[in-house]
């Protein structure tokens, strides 16, 4: 983990360190020893960034930088294309099929109630 970055992000928030392991929901002596470099859990990591302001991610070596735009630019962005591939799943194409078949052959086939279905929509 990138410490200087969390460190400089503390320092930046002008927030003393017991503020912002209150905010956070963790105690001073967590905050320090992830501040030493200790292992936490993600959620202490996610909670401390989120009082100081800086993405999770950027504490740790994949972080990428979005070229001015915010992490959460494109997280918005993949839920609208989400969005938008779950809708076009959602639509379904009807077929008319004009079939020439003896109304006993019709009920044979099991093709009444599903052309009754479509009819009725």
């Amino acid at each position: 983990m990138r410490i200087e970055v969390l460190a400089k992000a503390i320092q930046d928030s002008h927030l003393n360190k017991f503020k912002i392991a209150e905010m956070s929901c963790i105690s001073r002596t967590t905050l320090d020893n992830m501040l030493s470099g200790a292992d936490v859990k993600i959620s202490t990591i996610e909670s401390v960034c989120s009082v100081v302001g800086i993405p999770p991610a950027s504490l740790f070596d994949t972080y990428v930088n979005f070229g001015g735009h915010s992490e959460q630019d494109y997280l918005d962005e993949i839920s609208r294309l989400k969005s938008q591939l779950a809708e076009a799943r959602k639509r379904s194409t009807k077929v008319v099929i004009e079939l020439d078949v003896e109304e006993s052959e019709f009920v044979k086939l099991g093709l009444k109630d599903k052309i009754i279905k479509v009819l009725g929509q």
